[in-house]
């Protein structure tokens, strides 16, 4: 377990609550690292903190169509029918190419929560990447998706368990570096 060591707690898939809180280990010439803290999800939060807030129709426009029981009330989300969105069941997801696996979510988020059979308005989206589906390397193009999200409307990255603030504004390299580095480490094949 040279990986639980240097991370300083346990990777053992216990999940983010193993460990002891504030169960800290030294480690020579690395910093430590709280078990507790290691992201075993890789999830954005995209929170709209303007007035204007989507509805199903509006997100339901990510597709590239208008839903005829939701009629969209802002166009723009149109402009990003490019980013491969698909319903798949009661969310949506970007598929991978060679398996057709959901490898990105995307949830509705209303009062903090996942919601679905909701019309909206959403106070924000949770994207999730699933690193063990992509077998097309899309982590760009999930940075690239939070990217445009977050400039359709004034926004709120959050990233992760801790929610850490991404940006204003979010640079998708930036983003798919800490992405890539998330996938590198595979602490989320370690999730409860």
């Amino acid at each position: 377990m040279l990986l639980g060591k240097l991370l300083g707690g346990d990777v053992s898939g216990a999940g983010y609550g193993a460990g002891h809180e504030g169960d800290v280990t030294q480690n020579e010439g690395l910093e430590p690292m709280n078990p507790v803290n290691v992201e075993r999800e890789c999830v954005v939060d995209v929170m709209f903190t303007g007035p204007q807030r989507p509805s199903f129709g509006d997100v339901f426009l990510l597709c590239g169509d208008e839903n005829p029981s939701f009629p969209p009330t802002d166009p723009r989300w149109g402009s990003l029918d490019h980013l491969r969105f698909e319903q798949v069941d009661d969310y949506f997801a970007v598929l991978d190419e060679e398996t057709d696996d959901p490898v990105i979510w995307l949830y509705p988020l209303v009062r903090g929560s996942v919601v679905h059979h909701h019309p909206g308005p959403f106070e924000g989206l949770r994207l999730r990447y699933d690193p063990e589906l992509d077998g097309s390397g899309m982590v760009a193009h999930f940075a690239d998706i939070v990217e445009r999200l977050a400039d359709l409307l004034p926004t709120q990255a959050l990233w992760g368990q801790r929610r850490e603030p991404l940006g204003p504004p979010i640079v998708a390299d930036t983003l798919a570096t800490s992405v890539q580095r998330f996938v590198d480490t595979g602490e989320w094949r370690h999730q409860a």
